[in-house]
């Protein structure tokens, strides 16, 4: 049997005091000052795939390939990594856990698939909030049931729209006056049945072929696929290619990850088979 990602914390949990330490988070803030502070530093986790690529090769199984949030965070710490979405979510819901909030996971849709993206509810004076750090929504959010939300980051804006009396909820980012849809989420909250097997099917994305990292760095957002990165700002994105014998160094440099990490998961999508133009 492996370790329920998605069990809650027991007591005083060892992940949270380990994260709070980490982030320099004062244990002692009022309850919702230490939720937003933790999500906010949550947000510092970059989105990688790395990390699952070569936990996927070494494990055999997509059950033994699910991180843990102690792996997730431990990690990080050692070595700037963060995860895919339904790591990062079963690791931000272990931490709200631990802080003594009601919360739940929730899938989302994507236009290439049903149940693709996750992302979390958390329940303050006994109304469901949403938190989303890969969106930028680290402020819980409470869920509207009508209308339209914008919510201004530092390199885009994001567009809420409830539809269904708030049981589906649109988001879409503008960027350059350009408005993109990205995902629906769905907020009836799912369980864990639900969660794990929307979790084990993302191993058959295309993604788990070549290298996925995002992350934001004085405001603005980079993000990196195959050999592409783009640097996205309020007034600009500018897009580049890496050449195959900088990725190392490069992906290394751009997203915090330690390069002995990037180099082993571009080992293991060349064995694999990957593209010759994200060899390394």
């Amino acid at each position: 049997m492996h370790a329920h990602p998605l069990l809650p914390p027991k007591g005083d949990s060892p992940v949270l005091q380990q994260f709070l330490r980490d982030f320099r988070i004062d244990a002692g803030r009022p309850p919702e000052q230490l939720l937003l502070a933790s999500a906010q530093a949550f947000a510092e986790l970059p989105y990688e795939n790395l990390t699952k690529i070569i936990k996927d090769a070494e494990t055999g199984t997509v059950e033994a390939a699910r991180r843990t949030p102690a792996e997730v965070l431990a990690d990080h710490s050692a070595f700037g990594a963060g995860g895919t979405c339904f790591a990062l979510t079963s690791a931000l819901l272990h931490l709200v856990r631990a802080l003594g909030f009601p919360a739940e996971p929730i899938l989302a849709d994507r236009r290439y698939g049903v149940d693709t993206h996750s992302a979390l509810l958390v329940w303050i004076d006994g109304q469901p909030h949403l938190l989303d750090p890969g969106y930028l929504i680290v402020q819980p959010l409470a869920l509207p049931r009508d209308g339209e939300l914008r919510i201004a980051t530092t390199f885009n804006e994001v567009i809420l729209t409830a539809r269904d009396g708030g049981a589906k909820i649109d988001l879409a980012t503008v960027q350059a006056s350009k408005t993109t849809p990205r995902l629906t989420f769905k907020t009836n909250p799912v369980d864990a049945g639900e969660f794990l097997r929307a979790w084990d099917t993302s191993f058959d994305f295309d993604m788990m072929a070549y290298p996925v990292l995002s992350r934001i760095v004085d405001g603005k957002q980079l993000y990196f696929q195959k050999r592409h990165l783009m640097v996205r700002a309020s007034d600009e994105t500018t897009r580049h290619e890496v050449a195959p014998d900088e990725l190392v160094t490069e992906l290394a440099r751009r997203f915090g990850i330690a390069p002995a990490l990037v180099a082993k998961a571009l080992a293991v999508l060349k064995k694999k088979g990957a593209p010759r133009d994200i060899d390394a």
